[in-house]
């Protein structure tokens, strides 16, 4: 069988979550070194400064895109349903690997929020 690519039922919905991460976490982390070396935000405000709101919404919307792609490919692979084995697998593999790409993502964004940055 074959599918679009943008389709639940295509294998290249398994490593998907962990694509989402891995861009939102170079992105994340390459942002706030360019940000501290061109324009640091004033140290004196501790963490409730501009960059630090910026990574906390960053953080959230990445963190509830992958919980709705979890949540859509769980929700595909339950009964009742008109699906063959491998379309089974690949939705509930990619539900999981969206749900653990949207816990890495709240841990280390957490971290990132509640730091101060360019210490």
């Amino acid at each position: 069988m074959s599918y679009r690519r943008t389709s639940v039922f295509h294998p290249i919905q398994i490593p998907f979550g962990l694509i989402i991460w891995s861009l939102w976490f170079a992105t994340m982390y390459g942002s706030h070194a360019v940000v501290c070396s061109i324009a640091p935000p004033d140290p004196n405000l501790g963490i409730f400064n501009w960059l630090n709101a910026s990574f906390g919404i960053f953080t959230l919307v990445v963190v509830a895109l992958l919980l709705w792609l979890g949540w859509r490919s769980w929700r595909l692979s339950r009964p009742p349903h008109d699906l063959d084995e491998r379309q089974v697998f690949v939705t509930k593999v990619a539900s999981g690997i969206h749900f653990i790409a949207a816990l890495s993502t709240m841990f280390v964004g957490l971290q990132l929020a509640f730091l101060p940055p360019c210490v």
